[in-house]
């Protein structure tokens, strides 16, 4: 991945992608254990991680409209703004009622940058190698998510079961969506690269037409298993590790070690793209997501979960680069910014059900429940990977 290889635009937005994924990485575990630290069960976790994602369901369609009047450039200056802003509040929070709303402005903050992010792929990569943008720009994300927990869990120290200072981890946060802004301020002044259509049937009509089209619908639902499978281990691995007595430290490396397989898997997703169809890969990657989920419940150890988390990191990796570049193959350009919101609607819709779900079956049940959950939400995206 040479940087002189990239078009000029991208090396900015990499730099910028992996900052903000490592501070939502630094932050979302963190919120969980500020949370237990302030007594909150199984439950509550999964309501915040709900939150979380209730106001990009309800204006993800409003962001892909709204990008192609302001500019993609300005949309990920705005976000990172806005995650600034989160980083800095949450420094101060000291109840739970604060952390669901710092959870649900980290929500619209970081759906800001990925509608940019994903629009300025899909609108200035050449058709021909949005496999390999794609592969680039998931890769910086998974390079900033493997980032975020190890660097947070450093910061934040380790008292026991818990962390020494979820303060300071928060201060880490702020530090770096403060360094996610330099390379990126300077498009502040930017148009958009293709102002978006002016329909007068509406936003929602419009999405609709557009998720009618042929596997588009069927990459919208796979995305939205893939990603809150995601969501969820980020959000409950740490409750899970303080019901086996794992450290914040052996936490932060397994999310880590997530991060960092599903970055190998995008790195070489263009080679791999090439040996296999991109429906023979979303098969088999989801079902050996299927199987890893599974066995996560049963891994009771540090090492025999962080086996698995391993595998489960490069089979998760691969599916998302792969429905972006779907979603936007079967686009026009003037629509592609309604596309990819209409896809990451699709995510957040699944990350608000998902975790109110999971809470409920981790107080009933424990969180080992709740991966085999994720393993049958999988499962059903695997009949739309043969539709598709």
């Amino acid at each position: 991945m040479s940087s002189e290889k990239l078009l000029p635009w991208a090396k900015p937005l990499l730099v910028s992608s992996t900052l903000t994924q490592a501070t939502i990485y630094v932050l979302r575990p963190m919120i969980t254990y500020k949370a237990i630290e302030l007594d909150a069960g199984p439950t509550q976790i999964g309501l915040i991680a709900t939150i979380y994602a209730i106001f990009p369901v309800l204006l993800a369609l409003q962001f892909g409209r709204l990008v192609g009047r302001l500019g993609e450039s300005k949309f990920i200056i705005l976000g990172t703004l806005a995650m600034i802003a989160t980083s800095s509040a949450l420094i101060f929070s000291n109840s739970i009622l604060f952390l669901a709303i710092a959870s649900a402005a980290a929500g619209l903050s970081h759906l800001a940058c990925m509608v940019g992010g994903q629009s300025m792929v899909a609108l200035r990569a050449p058709q021909d190698y949005y496999e390999k943008y794609f592969g680039f720009y998931t890769f910086s994300a998974s390079f900033g998510q493997m980032l975020g927990p190890i660097a947070a869990v450093f910061v934040a120290g380790s008292n026991g079961n818990l962390p020494k200072s979820t303060s300071h981890a928060f201060l880490l946060g702020l530090f770096l969506s403060v360094l996610a802004l330099f390379p990126v301020i300077k498009w502040r002044s930017e148009h958009p690269t293709v102002v978006a259509q002016q329909e007068n049937k509406g936003t929602y009509k419009a999405a609709i037409d557009l998720m009618r089209r042929p596997g588009i619908l069927a990459a919208i639902y796979i995305s939205l298993a893939i990603s809150s499978a995601a969501d969820v281990l980020v959000v409950f691995m740490p409750l899970f590790g303080t019901e086996n007595g794992f450290s914040p430290y052996a936490i932060g490396a397994i999310l880590a070690i997530r991060a960092g397989t599903t970055m190998l898997s995008r790195l070489f997703l263009g080679k791999l793209s090439s040996w296999f169809s991109t429906y023979k890969l979303l098969l088999w990657s989801t079902c050996v997501s299927v199987a890893a989920c599974l066995a996560m419940a049963f891994a009771h150890s540090v090492v025999s979960l962080g086996v698995v988390v391993f595998i489960a990191g490069f089979s998760l990796g691969i599916g998302q680069p792969l429905t972006m570049s779907l979603v936007s193959q079967k686009t026009q350009s003037s629509e592609r910014a309604l596309a990819v919101s209409a896809r990451l609607m699709g995510n957040r819709l699944g990350q608000f059900l998902t975790p109110a779900i999971a809470g409920a079956v981790a107080a009933a049940s424990g969180v080992g429940a709740v991966f085999i959950g994720l393993s049958v939400l999988l499962a059903t995206s695997v009949f739309s990977v043969k539709r598709g």
